[in-house]
């Protein structure tokens, strides 16, 4: 069965529903009002096809991109090449890598933050203090979750380009409750002008709830809690939020 991340393209349609330039948008604004240093270079982990590579570079920022799936990249770079920037892009695990410049602003997209225990939520967060600048902002998207999630919970939505249509299917079920951890399936049923297509993920992941995730941070060494939105708005509160919507958490490096 065809691996969902070695179809860069289709997973790009799966996930065209996000307006680039308005989420660039906020990034800028969380730096004019939180950032503690001038915002230059920026880190995506877990970049995948890298669906805000070519808005940052035309802002004037140095894009850096990790992941650990070597088809993501290079559809990455192709990209790149493409548009004629320049970037740089890498291969490692967001829980243990090393990087040789310091970046101001980290990010990662759609929950990304694949991690399966508490200790490699403390590696995943001791590695980004590393690379990150003092003062420097990481934002995480969807990587807490408001409620535990059920066995059976699902939900699906359609998205077309060039003739490609998909239909992504999100469910999940429950590996062990008092480790909160989860197996995710996503499946992409992919109509490619006539050509049929199933594709489909498994991965398991470590649930990270609201005020677990904040107790985590204000005993962190090297982070400092921001603030936290919902759906994407500085003016949504998280604390006010009646369901969750692409959730986002702002820290600061200290």
């Amino acid at each position: 069965m065809p691996e969902l991340y070695d179809n860069p393209l289709y997973y790009e349609i799966a996930f065209g529903f996000r307006d680039i330039p308005s989420e660039v948008d906020l990034f800028e604004k969380c730096f004019q009002l939180f950032s503690g240093v001038p915002v230059k270079s920026v880190l995506e982990l877990g970049c995948g096809n890298s669906p805000h590579m070519e808005e940052l570079v035309k802002r004037g920022y140095l894009y850096n991109g990790l992941d650990l799936n070597t088809i993501m990249l290079e559809y990455s770079r192709l990209k790149a090449e493409r548009a004629g920037i320049d970037v740089n892009l890498f291969r490692a695990n967001m829980n243990d890598f090393a990087f040789d410049k310091k970046v101001e602003f980290v990010f990662i997209m759609l929950g990304s933050l694949f991690v399966t225990s508490t200790s490699e939520l403390e590696a995943h967060f001791n590695t980004v203090a590393e690379v990150l600048t003092e003062g420097g902002l990481y934002l995480l998207d969807w990587c807490i979750q408001d409620e535990p999630l059920r066995d059976g919970d699902s939900d699906s939505w359609e998205m077309e380009r060039d003739g490609i249509k998909v239909k992504t299917t999100h469910s999940c079920r429950i590996i062990s409750r008092t480790g909160q951890t989860v197996e995710e399936q996503l499946v992409l049923e992919v109509d490619d002008n006539g050509n049929q297509h199933k594709i489909t993920d498994k991965a398991i992941r470590r649930g990270i709830y609201p005020q677990e995730f904040l107790s985590f941070i204000n005993n962190h060494l090297h982070f400092e809690f921001v603030g936290w939105w919902n759906n994407w708005d500085l003016n949504q509160p998280l604390d006010k939020a009646g369901v969750f919507s692409r959730p986002i958490v702002l820290l600061r490096r200290v």
